[in-house]
């Protein structure tokens, strides 16, 4: 039964994932006599957290309640009380939770002592899929960078637009939903001025529901977007990185200009992670050219990253996606996912293995 109810929890977190960063997105199940009586996830930073919803949904003093949590509950104050004391006042008889909390301050005050002291039982209850969820938000704590993943859509013939980069539609149906629902799970989306300029993206999540505007965040060098972007209307708030040695003399509304270091001639990736990581985003979801696409990679940059395959040959002269055949040469874990005649093959580089790995989802 702790299964059941901790993936229930979890469903309820996925809700909240992308809009919840600094903070984890966190769900919570409340059990009475075997049976669901509130559920609640995090709606994001600064908001009460999972816990305190789930606990107001509830009239007082009802006995013998277990309160399910994909997330080890927390106990210190930030911008919200203690998730502890909420439990404690409350009168909670157990706590099961998922995922123990890497956040440093947390584990230093020991949120199961903290409860088994007033009298509560606690239950850690590992789960791979809930571990897994957690796996951005503990690479960020740990390092203070973002959780990268980066998208391309190629031909058979690893090509990934048409003859001097015309754009050409590659990838079906099925694969643009699944980068909207990245789109939609992440915390910001990471662009170039080059491909804002040629493609002219909404770079929103268009999802069952309506559309959901998001953090962009833009490495323009030069401070070259075109100031009719769609963007510029689209997005939730947009990060714009160029190099330090330029001026923005007429910023835009609703923008943040960043100026960057410059390596071997462009901005230094490396920094650029690094502030999104310091800004308090966890996942980082990339849609670029293959010029950046090749960079991040051969920078040691990227986390993970999805290669949408098509069945089309688009012939010599179309783009390259790959100006250096060594690329995928680095171990990492390989998985397929198939999307009806297309193919989603995804690399997961933190599984650095010796001999790349293979399976199929």
């Amino acid at each position: 039964m702790h299964e059941q109810f901790l993936l229930l929890a979890l469903e309820n977190a996925q809700l909240g994932r992308g809009v919840c960063a600094p903070n984890p997105s966190v769900g919570a199940v409340a059990v009475h006599n075997g049976k669901i009586i509130a559920q609640s996830w995090h709606r994001g930073a600064g908001t009460p957290h999972a816990e305190q919803l789930l606990l107001k949904q509830l009239p007082k003093n009802i006995p013998e309640i277990t309160l399910y949590v994909t997330l080890e509950p927390c106990n210190h104050w930030g911008k919200t009380p203690p998730c502890v004391d909420v439990i404690v006042d409350y009168g909670i008889q157990q706590v099961v939770y998922a995922y123990s909390d890497p956040n440093p301050v947390i584990v230093a005050n020991n949120t199961s002592r903290l409860l088994r002291e007033k009298g509560i039982s606690v239950l850690h209850y590992p789960l791979p899929a809930i571990d897994a969820f957690y796996q951005s938000y503990a690479h960020w704590t740990s390092t203070q960078t973002p959780w990268v993943t980066i998208k391309m859509a190629q031909s058979l013939d690893g090509k990934i637009a048409g003859v001097d980069g015309a754009r050409t539609e590659i990838s079906n149906a099925m694969c643009a939903d699944f980068t909207h629902q990245q789109r939609l799970q992440s915390d910001v989306i990471l662009t170039t001025a080059r491909t804002i300029n040629q493609d002219n993206p909404s770079l929103n999540a268009r999802v069952t529901g309506g559309d959901v505007a998001k953090p962009i965040a833009v490495i323009d060098p030069r401070l070259e977007m075109h100031r009719d972007a769609t963007v510029f209307n689209t997005s939730k708030h947009l990060h714009v990185y160029h190099d330090v040695r330029y001026k923005n003399p007429n910023p835009q509304e609703n923008c943040s200009y960043y100026p960057m270091p410059t390596v071997n001639g462009g901005l230094d990736l490396g920094a650029v992670i690094r502030h999104l990581g310091g800004l308090g985003y966890h996942d980082v979801w990339v849609e670029v050219g293959a010029t950046l696409f090749n960079a991040l990679h051969e920078a040691g940059l990227v986390n993970k990253t999805y290669l949408y395959v098509a069945p089309t040959v688009l012939g010599p002269k179309a783009l390259s996606a790959y100006p250096h055949a060594h690329l995928f040469e680095t171990a990492s874990h390989l998985s397929w996912q198939i999307m009806g005649d297309n193919v989603i093959a995804s690399f997961d580089w933190s599984k650095n293995q010796e001999g790349a790995l293979c399976s199929q989802d």
